[in-house]
Order: structure tokens, then C-alpha cells, then sequence
């Protein structure tokens, strides 16, 4: 069974007193006039609180803004099982897409689960972080490749590294909890995911602007996809 999580949510918040901005895996309660986006995490169990983490700091860091949005977090686990565990991610990026304010969708799950994920949500021209390997990687810059049915990439993959000791203090100090490789990949992606929504154009000129998706998932490949 997925579940809708906020975990971590207040150990991240309280990294800075403005950290209430994309925070927690409801929509924030305060005013704001700035337009709103959300950013998803779609994770296994086992997986979820680092990477959830991981993404909450990024956001934290950025007080929850990037460029003109704000952005607000939302996330949900997929079973550990592997029988339920492709219907769970599946399930997972309906949900998100349902999301009106959906921006991107970072994954951290197995093989075939992260490609059914992101083969949906390219369908829907949506953005994704997976934290996967070189193999992913060089299937999702495929424009050709059967997880890109739009015919364009809209996925970036962080491959697994070793945590710099500068993170890990930094991390440990604010959480409370060492960080894992996830951990990083998740705040790697979500930076990235964030500088792409500050780009020029990712924003249109409507008033109040809006999210054009499609300039978003070209700016976060094309910056940050290595392909």
C-alpha cells in the first residue's frame, strides 16, 4: 500500500525558520502571492526517509523558493514488496499527475519500477529525477527509448557517489541522522531541480506567470541531464 508521508518534515524545517516553505507533504498555510508548484518524491520504504530528507533540505536551503514559484513538497513510498511494488509507483505518478501544480517528480526505486514511473509521467511531459544508474541514464537521454514516448527526454538520472564529508557533517548537524548515498543524489536532484525552475522561460509572462512544463523539463535536461 502507498501511503502520503510527510516524515522528516520537522527536522528539515527547523534548518531554518523560513524552511516552512516546501515543507511537509501538505500545501503550506501561509498567504503568498508568489505561484505555487509542487515538487513530489516517489520512493520505496526503505528509501524514503533519506531521500525525503535529502529533498526537504534542498528546498530548505532555498526557503522554498526558486525564481518566481514556490515550491511546496509532497511525497509517497512505494512497497517494499515486489509484488505490489511497480502497481505502487504506478500509483504514485497518477497521484502526482493529478497534481495541477506538479512541477517534477523525483524517483529513488528499483529497475523497473523508476522506468514505468517515468515512462508515465514523460507521457505527460512531466520532469523526473531518478536516482538510478549509468544503464537508466543512458535510456532516458534516448529520445527514441520506450521511456520516452513524447519523443524528447524529460528525465535527469544522479548516479550513485560517494557522499562528500562536507554534506554528511552538515547534514548529521541539522537532522540528527547520518546521510546515505540517497540522501545526497536526492539534494543533488532537487537543486538541480530548483535552478532549472529559476531559469529564464520556465516561467511564462502571464499574470500571474505559470509553469510551462515543457521549457522546464528542457531547461532541467539540458543543464543537467549529462547525455
Amino acid at each position: 500500500m502507498t501511503r502520503r508521508t510527510g516524515l522528516t518534515a520537522l527536522a528539515v524545517c527547523a534548518v531554518a525558520a523560513t524552511a516552512a516553505s516546501g515543507c511537509g507533504s501538505e500545501k503550506t498555510q501561509n498567504p503568498t502571492t508568489a505561484p505555487t508548484v509542487s515538487l513530489w518524491v516517489n520512493a520505496t520504504t526503505q528509501d524514503y526517509r533519506q531521500v525525503a530528507a535529502g529533498a526537504k533540505l534542498a528546498l530548505a536551503e532555498a526557503e522554498g523558493r526558486a525564481g518566481t514559484f514556490r515550491v511546496n513538497y509532497a511525497g509517497r513510498q512505494v512497497s517494499g514488496d515486489p509484488a505490489l511494488a511497480t502497481k505502487d509507483a504506478l500509483s504514485n505518478a497518477r497521484t502526482s499527475l493529478r497534481d495541477t501544480q506538479v512541477s517534477a517528480v523525483v524517483t529513488a526505486l528499483g529497475d523497473q519500477q523508476a522506468k514505468s514511473a517515468i515512462t508515465l509521467l514523460n507521457s505527460a511531459g512531466i520532469s523526473a529525477v531518478a536516482l538510478g544508474d549509468g544503464a537508466l541514464k543512458t535510456l532516458t537521454c534516448d529520445a527514441a527509448s520506450d521511456v520516452n514516448p513524447s519523443g524528447h527526454p524529460t528525465t535527469i538520472v544522479v548516479e550513485d557517489a560517494p557522499v562528500p564529508g562536507s554534506f554528511r557533517t552538515s547534514f548529521q548537524d541539522r537532522l540528527g541522522f547520518a546521510p546515505t548515498s540517497e540522501a545526497y543524489r536526492s539534494y543533488q536532484g532537487v537543486k538541480s531541480v530548483l535552478s532549472s525552475l529559476a531559469a529564464n522561460g520556465v516561467a511564462t509572462d502571464d499574470t500571474p506567470p505559470r509553469l510551462d512544463r515543457e521549457a522546464l523539463a528542457a531547461q532541467l535536461t539540458a543543464a543537467h541531464g549529462g547525455c
